[in-house]
């Protein structure tokens, strides 16, 4: 099981050649828990060893590489993708039965047993998306598909969205059941239930025979990326992220938005980011609102700081996790914007829960929820 790390020898020794640490101060998990075996340099360090026969992977090894939250800065940093390297790692120590960190195993035993990461009933969801009623909808331009996320723990998120497509008149139809994409089993390196879930998935949205609206960053990220690679096919179907359709929208004149006196600052979510390059329609969306101040935090776009939730974190370390956002929320305070937005309903919770931990008085919202509002 190995070979499959192979392919990483040559970025493992010049991490080790090298030894800049450059990825270091900016890794979410290292500026929490501050040893260098869980930075992204430890981490190629061990796979370094690890390669070379003189490291067995065991329990310790596997806590130091489950506690990344998949970001992706370090490749900023470094110019290796050490984070797919480390995405590996995670998924060869799944598959080799190594003791796993409970918090993250569990991501993968609640999508397999009750079909969502958070071991939700999913009657719960499958009771909301009956009170949509384009769930029905046989002829439509976008399927619009909801997250786990969405469905189990930010509802209002799906409420935002709704007022959205129809008050522009999108012709849209909703998945009336909730399959998870996938996405929480594949960070936490469960490849084979990951790739269970895109086919799942994969074939109900094809027979849907309609673009693919995703408002979760997580969701939109497996669509496009990891989609591709699971199913060994190269465009599964046409897929769109709800910020990439909302600045259409308001720019072809059919979003009619009210002023908002407000100073904003805005969190790129890594999954929308970083990974998918949704730099600029986010930042067009804000500072198209009549009243509204867009202020960017130093750490922005692809240098954009982590809010800590990624990678099965939050689970595994919640109380990292959160800490991790209140330094976010403390770097979004210090710009002087009042509203904290971001695209991505993990990181919504994440970011509000920070703020909460540190009594921050910033409001933290969505892209979708602050142009519900002005509408």
């Amino acid at each position: 099981m190995i070979e499959r790390l192979e392919k990483y020898d040559e970025w493992a020794r010049a991490c080790m050649h090298v030894r800049c640490g450059l990825c270091r101060e900016n890794c979410p998990a290292y500026s929490q828990l501050r040893l260098d075996s869980y930075s992204a340099k430890g981490k190629m360090t061990m796979l370094f060893y690890w390669l070379k026969g003189r490291l067995e992977p065991d329990a310790v090894l596997a806590e130091r590489v489950f506690a990344c939250t998949s970001c992706g800065l370090c490749d900023v940093a470094c110019g290796y993708e050490q984070s797919a390297a480390i995405q590996e790692m995670k998924g060869v120590l799944f598959d080799s039965a190594i003791s796993l960190p409970e918090g993250y195993k569990q991501i993968s035993d609640r999508t397999r047993e009750s079909g969502n990461p958070y071991a939700e009933d999913r009657e719960k969801a499958r009771t909301f998306l009956e009170s949509i009623p384009e769930r029905n909808a046989e002829t439509a331009d976008y399927t619009l598909f909801l997250g786990c996320t969405e469905l189990y723990r930010e509802q209002e998120q799906v409420t935002d969205v709704l007022r959205i497509l129809r008050d522009a008149d999108v012709s849209f139809s909703v998945i009336s059941e909730n399959i998870c994409c996938g996405s929480p089993a594949y960070r936490v390196g469960d490849q084979k239930q990951a790739q269970e879930q895109a086919l799942s998935v994969a074939k109900m949205l094809k027979e849907k025979e309609q673009k693919v609206l995703a408002s979760c960053a997580g969701c939109y990220r497996m669509f496009s990326h990891y989609y591709p690679l699971l199913l060994e096919e190269e465009n599964p179907f046409p897929v769109i992220h709800s910020v990439q359709l909302i600045d259409q929208l308001i720019s072809d004149g059919n979003l009619d938005l009210q002023p908002l006196d407000a100073k904003v600052t805005y969190h790129d979510p890594c999954h929308l980011g970083r990974h998918a390059g949704v730099y600029d329609e986010p930042r067009r969306i804000l500072s198209a609102i009549p009243g509204v101040e867009l202020v960017e935090m130093e750490w922005n776009r692809k240098f954009s700081k982590c809010c800590g939730a990624g990678g099965g974190f939050r689970s595994g370390r919640p109380d990292d996790a959160i800490a991790v956002a209140a330094h976010r929320v403390k770097e979004a305070e210090s710009t002087g914007a009042s509203i904290l937005v971001t695209a991505c309903p993990f990181c919504l919770r994440n970011l509000s829960d920070g703020a909460k931990s540190i009594g921050s008085d910033i409001e933290v919202r969505t892209i979708e929820s602050l142009i519900a509002d002005q509408l």
